[in-house]
């Protein structure tokens, strides 16, 4: 079957179409046929007709399409009447007539070819409604006005004939006329249950008038129930009303779901989105979205809500999981509200390997899962866990997922990882979080050294800790020829690190670039491991950089991994040496890690009375080494969320580093005095404070 042509209906939310050119399920068939039948049927003593479905089917559309057919007909009259406009049977009464008579006298909808019998009989209606509502009143200021307005002759007319002589006026001239009028009325399963049945009484009373054909457009079940109260049998009630009826036929699997399909490819079209390509989409599309769907008017209200979604999540969530939650929100608001209340349900990744989990908290999470999926048909919330929340897996498979997956659920921007799915239920990104945007620029350009350089550059340096957090998931694509460019650029951000904590868990952001340094290295094939080393450590001019990526890819402590050999790393080690211990103070004085450095890098003795480094007297030197040995303790008390922070210094590598306490004194005194008439950076200052603690013969208590 084709794909239907994308329309502007298809967007147009609720709204029923209008036209032929607008028909997406083929009904205009349907409406010929329907047309035909008002034009055909015997109507001598009046007609009503229903069409009958449930709401969403496409009842108005069918209605619209016939009434489209019928107003080119020439001997048909089509009257409109909207029941909303009334209140209370008197009301309802009077506004039918006047707007028979009103359209049946107007202008511009009345037909040349039935114009003065419509004329004449859009009179006796007028009369008919005045007799029957001798004080006639409109809601509003306009009753005062058209109660002032009727004349005396007008009035006194409609009363001197009684209502059963001019229901037989009205009968004559209506039978006289060469066609007919055709009387529309929809939304009758929107009103009170009282207004169901006045409108009813109002058909039953009037439809036996010759070549007056009502055509009806309601939910049966709906009708039937408002017409059942009071002892009524309510579909026997109708029957004696509705002669002749048609259910609209629902929409077939294969139109849906092409519908469906194209309105969401045009909105795709519309719309700069990430790339649709996820191999998921094909499963997510049939097994989640696709289900949910039985009427058009579902379709229609979820295309509408859908570019909106799309807008306004960017690149932050990937494309399947996004259309399928906006389906869920529109299609299953109670699900979808569950979903925004199980965040950590639906995401948390447990570590079995690392002991047992907390049952109760597992039991807890697995109702939550449990409501989730009774909201929903029972393969769509099985599909929905597989193809969107996997870690819930646990709770429905017993299948457990581990800290790759979570690495790429981030990296993919999948609803599975906590960061993203908060993401689509506010909007908003969590303090310190990337873009998707700048993420998939580093990712993008690690085949370009300039672009990949100046990718990093452009990401804010709040930011850079988390971009470089989930660029390690994109690490297994960097070409290999890319490696020694993309590990070089990764060492140079480490002076973009804060040197303070940011809170109890914080246990060095430098890993954040060295991690996927170390995954990189990990790739090159051994027997060039040594020839990419070499050629990192060399473009790499920072000494606190150049001694990570020894300890990452030489010896690795605990495990006896190594990525380059032995003697290369020797040799390495000892270049980095030679250099500290003879490199000149302006070189050293901002960088960062400086005590680490040379404490693990040059043989450092506290009692042999010498510097382990030459420049290390030197005022500029002896500060950043200060400042590099400061650290802040932090510890909390149970059950509080305070944390609380203790200065100290690696005092005995200090020691060590300038050869004794006593050159470290006085070197800190010179320190000071180079810094008296200066402002002082708020991290020396503090470390100042820590060393004249511990001169004075503090030390902190042991843990």
């Amino acid at each position: 079957m084709a794909e239907p042509n994308p329309t502007p209906s298809l967007f147009a939310g609720d709204d029923p179409i209008l036209n032929a050119e607008d028909d997406l399920l083929n009904r205009s068939l349907l409406a010929t046929v329907l047309a035909d039948e008002l034009q055909a049927m015997n109507a001598e003593r009046g007609a009503v007709v229903a069409i009958t479905g449930k709401w969403g089917t496409g009842k108005t559309s069918l209605l619209n399409l016939t009434a489209e057919i019928l107003s080119n007909q020439t001997n048909i009259q089509v009257v409109e009447f909207n029941p909303w406009f009334f209140s209370g049977t008197d009301h309802l009464i009077r506004f039918f007539f006047d707007e028979m008579a009103r359209q049946l006298s107007s202008e511009r909808t009345r037909k040349q070819r039935i114009k003065d019998a419509t004329a004449a009989i859009a009179d006796k209606f007028n009369k008919y409604s005045a007799s029957l509502s001798p004080l006639k009143f409109v809601p509003g200021a306009a009753s005062i006005i058209e109660t002032a307005q009727k004349t005396s002759g007008e009035m006194a007319q409609a009363l001197s004939t009684s209502i059963h002589e001019q229901r037989i006026e009205i009968s004559d001239a209506l039978s006289r006329l060469e066609g007919r009028i055709v009387v529309l009325i929809d939304d009758i399963d929107r009103l009170t249950r009282h207004e169901v049945r006045d409108l009813f009484r109002l058909v039953r009373l009037n439809g036996s008038f010759p070549n007056v054909v009502y055509l009806l457009c309601f939910d049966r079940c709906v009708v039937e129930n408002a017409l059942g109260e009071e002892g009524l049998d309510g579909s026997a009630y109708l029957e004696k009303i509705v002669k002749t009826s048609i259910a609209v036929p629902p929409a077939t699997e294969e139109v849906l779901a092409s519908v469906l399909r194209t309105g969401m490819l045009q909105v795709l079209n519309d719309i700069p989105t990430s790339d649709p390509g996820d191999d998921r989409f094909s499963d997510v599309f049939w097994q989640v979205v696709r289900p949910l769907f039985d009427t058009i008017r579902g379709v229609k209200r979820f295309l509408s809500s859908l570019s909106l979604a799309l807008r306004s999540a960017g690149d932050e969530v990937a494309l399947p999981d996004l259309v399928a939650l906006e389906a869920l929100r529109v299609m299953k608001p109670a699900a979808h509200e569950l979903i925004a209340q199980s965040v950590e349900a639906l995401t948390d990744v447990h570590k079995w390997q690392f002991g047992s989990p907390n049952q109760a908290a597992l039991a807890a999470d697995a109702e939550k899962i449990s409501a989730i999926k009774s909201e929903l048909p029972d393969a769509v919330g099985q599909a929905l866990i597989s193809y969107l929340f996997p870690a819930a897996q646990l709770h429905t498979s017993n299948v457990w997922h581990g800290d790759d997956s979570v690495q790429s659920w981030r990296r993919d921007n999948r609803v599975a990882h906590p960061a993203v799915l908060r993401y689509y239920l506010h909007r908003e990104l969590a303090a310190g979080t990337a873009p998707a945007n700048q993420v998939n620029s580093i990712a993008c350009s690690t085949d370009d050294e300039q672009a990949f350089t100046a990718a990093l550059s452009a990401i804010p340096d709040e930011y850079l800790e988390d971009a470089l957090d989930r660029f390690l998931a994109h690490v297994d694509k960097v070409h290999s020829d890319s490696i020694p460019n993309v590990a070089k650029a990764l060492l140079g951000l480490l002076p973009r690190f804060s040197e303070e904590p940011k809170g109890m868990t914080d246990f060095g952001r430098d890993w954040t670039a060295l991690r996927p340094v170390r995954k990189l290295m990990q790739r090159v094939e051994p027997n060039n491991a040594d020839l990419v080393a070499q050629t990192v450590y060399s473009a790499t001019p920072s000494p606190y950089a150049r001694f990570q990526f020894l300890s990452i890819a030489g010896l690795h402590e605990g495990s006896g991994d190594r990525i380059i050999s032995p003697e290369l790393e020797e040799e390495l080690r000892a270049d980095l040496r030679d250099y500290l211990k003879s490199a000149p103070a302006e070189s050293l004085s901002s960088e960062r890690g400086l005590l680490l450095t040379i404490f693990h890098s040059v043989d450092c003795d506290g009692e042999s009375g010498n510097p382990a480094i030459d420049s290390a007297t030197s005022p500029t030197v002896a500060a950043r080494l200060l400042e590099t040995a400061l650290t802040s303790c932090r510890s909390n008390t149970l059950g509080s969320v305070v944390v609380n922070y203790e200065d100290r210094l690696a005092w005995d590598p200090l020691v060590a580093i300038f050869g004794g306490e006593g050159q470290l004194m006085a070197s800190v005194e010179q320190v000071k005095e180079s810094i008296a008439d200066q402002e002082v950076r708020p991290r020396l200052q503090r470390a100042i404070a820590a060393f004249e603690l511990y001169a004075a013969g503090w030390r902190p208590r042991d843990l």
